[in-house]
């Protein structure tokens, strides 16, 4: 074979490699082709588990809810902290409903990037959630928190 074959030969398997990790990030369900259907949980929280939402420096407690202050198009993150979490199942993650990301552990800290809908003026609920038997097609829920977050 000529240089030129192999050069292409190893250029296609690198693209094919590449396109396999497209998986960009851990538990990022905006890539995911799973249904786009808005969920409904039943307005109790589950007693076990706890949950914190960090908005720049405001950060949730009880009654209160971080602030977001939309600035342009600056891109906003909003940083989530949970503990007490059964490490076997994954947790979902929904904000106003609609899944955003999915994680695994016990105890957990990460950001989300919120898109244009998730940074709309107004007050936003983030729901973390375990199905039994870590299977949301049963819709059975094992965990559930919530807490909100307020767009300005």
């Amino acid at each position: 074979m000529r240089k030129g074959s192999w050069l292409l030969i190893l250029l296609l398997i690198v693209l094919v490699a590449l396109s396999a990790c497209e998986d960009r990030e851990k538990g990022d369900a905006h890539n995911v082709s799973a249904k786009r259907e808005k969920q409904i949980f039943s307005s109790k929280d589950t007693k076990k588990g706890w949950l914190e939402l960090i908005a720049a420096d405001e950060i949730s407690s009880q009654d209160d809810s971080p602030c977001i202050y939309k600035a342009g198009e600056s891109v906003e993150k909003l940083e989530v902290h949970m503990k007490e979490l059964s490490t076997a199942s994954l947790t979902y993650i929904y904000i106003d409903g609609y899944i955003v990301q999915m994680e695994q552990g016990g105890e957990l800290s990460f950001q989300i990037q919120l898109s244009k809908t998730e940074l709309k003026k107004g007050f936003h609920e983030l729901t973390a959630v375990q199905y039994q038997e870590n299977n949301p097609e049963t819709k059975k829920v094992e965990l559930l928190k919530r807490a909100k977050y307020e767009v300005k």
